[in-house]
């Protein structure tokens, strides 16, 4: 072996073990995925129309409660409409009606109870200026969409009794 090879080869490889653990700690890590890290669970109520919202860690979700009803073929079409006072379209991620909904709302281990549907078409949730109100029945479920609207969320289907 030539002494003076080995005296060169060795920084050498020193110095390249450094670069490549240099460049793999400033390598970017792949962004988290919101809906991997935290599940959103909505809990049905005693009541149809009442929920609780739980997520497993925090999320960010989108202010808007969507209820959607199941047709006679089984597919769940979005119910439009609800809450509907002229100011605002749909029901909101608001535990009291006086809460002003925000951008995105955050929830977490400790949950939300948002204001129940009350089944009612225009008068669902906080819009007590209706005039033509019908009452709803059927098979429902609740919807939440991640704030960014990329994760959606559904709840499991209940019922809404037919008012007599």
């Amino acid at each position: 072996m030539i002494p003076w090879l080995d005296t060169v080869a060795a920084p050498r490889r020193a110095l390249t073990c450094l670069l490549t653990c240099a460049v793999a700690l400033m390598w970017p890590a792949p962004a988290a995925d919101a809906s991997a890290s935290a599940a959103v669970e909505i809990r049905n109520g005693p009541t149809p129309g009442e929920l609780e919202l739980r997520a497993h860690g925090t999320v960010e979700l989108a202010p808007e409660l969507i209820v959607e009803e199941q047709r006679a073929d089984g597919r769940f079409e979005r119910v439009l409409y609800l809450d509907r006072d002229g100011t605002r379209e749909g029901m909101r991620l608001v535990a009291s009606c006086a809460q002003r909904p925000r951008t995105c709302v955050t929830i977490d281990e400790r949950g939300l109870r948002p204001v129940p549907w009350s089944g009612m078409s225009c008068s669902s949730q906080c819009n007590r200026r209706c005039d033509k109100n019908v009452p709803l029945h059927g098979r429902s479920r609740f919807v939440v969409m991640s704030c960014d609207g990329t994760t959606r969320f559904e709840g499991s289907v209940f019922e809404l009794p037919e008012v007599p």
